[in-house]
């Protein structure tokens, strides 16, 4: 015997107010579970191009950035104290010549902690010429090199978790929701229907 079983199902502006909240509870939630981290990481690329050089050509391939600048960024937001964007690579004035150098350091090659932060292990300074000079021993100089690098990854911190939460903000899961096409798909409480209910 054949049974056909019926739902009403609702779209987002069908619902009440109470249930709309509800359900874009339930949008965002689905959009972090999804959060594409390529997608944030080929952010952050582009807006470290931007800062290194005022490149503004937007989002970037972890492989480009480092081909072209060469440096790789590590990140986490999962809003816990664990949370970190790292470096890893070769930073320089004639490669990055927007950032905010410290006087007197040209190059400072930088690791990545297992947790945490970047640090610099060399530091190099400004030779007669302009150019890369020796290895600096300054506690001062090595100091600044230091918070440089430690300024640069909270920067970069600050723009992965902005984007983040950009992606999952109210306004962009409604949008992209309505750009979807399956719209409905809500019981009238604003909870999720079975997706087999759900239709254009």
């Amino acid at each position: 015997m054949k049974i056909t079983v019926s739902r009403e199902v609702f779209t987002l502006g069908e619902l009440s107010p109470d249930a709309q909240d509800k359900a874009i509870e339930h949008l965002c939630q689905a959009a972090w579970e999804c959060l594409d981290s390529d997608t944030v990481s080929e952010y952050l690329a582009g807006y470290f191009a931007y800062l290194a050089d005022g490149n503004e050509n937007g989002e970037m391939s972890k492989r480009e950035l480092k081909d072209r600048y060469r440096v790789t960024i590590y990140w986490s937001v999962a809003y816990s104290q664990s949370d970190y964007a790292q470096i890893e690579g070769v930073l320089s004035r004639d490669y990055h010549p927007k950032l905010a150098w410290p006087d007197g350091i040209h190059t400072i090659r930088v690791a990545a902690k297992n947790f945490g932060w970047s640090y610099p292990t060399d530091v190099y300074g400004i030779d007669d010429d302009g150019g890369e000079g020796g290895h600096v021993y300054c506690a001062k100089m090595l100091d600044a090199a230091k918070d440089f690098v430690h300024d640069l990854c909270q920067k970069l911190y600050k723009a992965a978790r902005d984007e983040c939460e950009g992606l999952c903000d109210k306004e962009y899961v409604i949008a992209t929701y309505n750009d979807w096409g399956l719209t409905r798909r809500f019981n009238a409480d604003g909870s999720l229907a079975p997706s087999e209910y759900w239709q254009d």
